[in-house]
């Protein structure tokens, strides 16, 4: 991945739900880890990511010892 890449993607969330990314622009890459910027995503496919993201938010943090 190098910056300034337009790519799509299907991103896979820890309980198994799929999001599909129509477009994204890639903004950093280090090695195997990059970042990207949404740039269309459907309206039913951000409210599942937003609702996901508000609900992992709200999840109490675990503090292992």
């Amino acid at each position: 991945m190098r910056p300034g890449e337009t790519i799509s993607l299907t991103v896979t969330l820890p309980n198994e739900q799929r999001i599909a990314v129509t477009e994204a622009v890639v903004r950093w890459s280090r090695g195997q880890e990059f970042a990207v910027e949404n740039l269309a995503i459907e309206p039913h496919t951000r409210a599942q990511l937003q609702h996901y993201l508000k609900r992992l938010v709200q999840e109490p943090t675990v503090i292992v010892l």
